[in-house]
C-alpha cells in the first residue's frame, strides 16, 4: 500500500499525455576531492517535502531553495519518469501517490514556475507512467527491507550476488564499475567543459568514522551511496556479527555561500544504496555546491568486537553540471 506523511490541502488537477524528450549526448571531466574527516557543522533546514513509501523503497521529495530534488531509496528508479517523460517534481508526486492524495503547495509553486520558465512541461500537469514500479524492473534496484535477503545491490551495481555476506558486503564490490553505471544512468549531459564527476570511499573506524564529498558549484546535480563491503583488521572471522549503520546527509550552500543541511538517512545493511538527484527542470536555478556526508557507528554490530576490528565502508559518486553564469551570486 503506498502512502504518503504529510498534511497539506488538496489540489484539483487534470492531466495529459506528451511524448518523452530525448536527451544530448555526452562528454565528462573529472572533478573529485576526497575530504576525510568531519565536515565543519552545518546550519539545519526542513528539507524534506513529502514522502512516498512504495513496495521496497520509498522516495523523499526535497525542497532545494530554488528547486526541488528527490531521494531514491531501494527498490525505486526515477529514470523513466525523469529521463524519458522528462517529469517535474509535481509530476512525478501525481505519477506515485494514491489517487486524492493532498498535493504539497510546494509543488505546485514549483511546477508552475518551471512551467512559465522553461516550457519544457505544461501549465496543466501531466498523469504519466511510472514504468520503474512493475515487477518486470525490479532487477534494477535493490530491496532494502529485506536486509536478510540476497537482493541487496545498489541497483545492480554493487557486485556479483554470489558473494554477498551480510557481515561484510560484497568483496567483488568496485567502485570504477559503481561510477561508470551511476554515470551511464545519469540524466545530466552535455559538454566537457560543463559536466564533472567524482567519487571515492568513506570508512569508518572506533571513533564513528565517516567524512565527505563535495560536488563542484553547479546548477544540476546527482549524488549516489552504497553500504559496499567491510574489511577485517584482525585475525579471520573477526567480522563475524558485524553490521553496517551509516547516517547520509546531504548539504547544500545557501545564498550566502553557507553550507546548510537538507536531508539525513540511514542505510542499515551492506548493499543498501540512496540516490540522490535534482531534477534537470531546475537548470535555471542558481549554481550550488552539493555536499554528501556519511558517519558510520555500530548498531547493527552484534559482536563487540566487530567496531574495533572491522572496517565498515560506504561509496559515494556524484556528477554535476554547470549551465552557465556566475558561480557564486550573493
Amino acid at each position: 500500500m503506498t502512502k504518503k506523511i504529510f498534511g497539506l490541502p488538496a489540489f484539483a488537477l487534470l492531466a495529459c499525455m506528451l511524448p518523452a524528450c530525448a536527451v544530448d549526448s555526452m562528454t565528462e571531466v573529472e572533478d573529485g576531492i576526497d575530504m576525510p574527516g568531519a565536515a565543519p557543522a552545518s546550519a539545519q533546514v526542513d528539507g524534506k517535502i513529502a514522502t512516498l513509501e512504495l513496495s521496497g523503497g520509498k522516495v523523499i521529495f526535497v525542497d532545494e531553495g530554488d528547486g526541488v530534488g528527490f531521494w531514491e531509496i531501494g527498490n525505486v528508479d526515477l529514470s523513466s519518469l525523469l529521463h524519458e517523460q522528462n517529469a517535474s517534481a509535481l509530476e512525478v508526486f501525481l505519477a506515485l501517490a494514491p489517487e486524492g492524495t493532498p498535493v504539497p503547495s510546494r509543488l505546485v509553486e514549483h511546477h508552475a514556475e518551471v512551467a512559465a520558465r522553461t516550457g519544457t512541461v505544461p501549465a496543466e500537469p501531466r498523469k504519466l507512467a511510472p514504468t520503474f514500479v512493475m515487477p518486470e524492473l525490479a532487477y534494477l534496484t535493490n530491496e532494502p527491507f529485506d536486509y536478510h535477503g540476497s537482493g541487496l545491490n545498489c541497483w545492480g551495481w554493487g557486485g556479483t550476488l554470489s558473494d554477498y555476506n551480510a557481515s561484510t558486503g560484497y568483496d567483488s564490490f568496485d567502485l570504477a564499475t559503481f561510477r561508470s553505471s551511476f554515470i551511464a544512468d545519469s540524466q545530466i549531459t552535455g559538454t566537457v567543459a560543463a559536466v564533472s564527476n567524482g567519487s571515492g570511499t568513506l570508512y569508518s573506524t572506533s571513533a564513528g568514522g565517516g567524512g565527505w564529498f563535495d560536488t563542484s558549484w553547479s546548477h544540476e546535480r546527482e549524488m549516489a551511496i552504497c553500504a559496499s563491503k567491510a574489511i577485517p583488521y584482525g585475525q579471520p572471522g573477526s567480522c563475524d556479527g558485524n553490521g553496517v549503520f551509516v547516517n547520509v546527509t546531504v548539504q547544500r550552500t545557501d545564498d550566502a555561500v553557507t553550507f546548510v543541511g537538507v536531508d539525513t538517512l540511514d542505510l542499515e545493511a551492506f548493499g543498501v544504496g540512496a540516490r540522490f538527484r535534482s531534477n534537470a527542470t531546475n537548470t535555471g536555478s542558481r549554481a550550488r555546491k552539493y555536499r554528501i556526508q556519511a558517519t558510520f557507528n555500530a548498531e547493527n554490530d552484534t559482536s563487540p568486537t566487530a567496531d574495533t576490528e572491522c572496517q565498515d565502508q560506504a561509496a559515494v559518486v556524484w556528477r554535476s553540471k554547470h549551465t552557465g553564469g556566475g558561480i557564486i551570486l550573493p
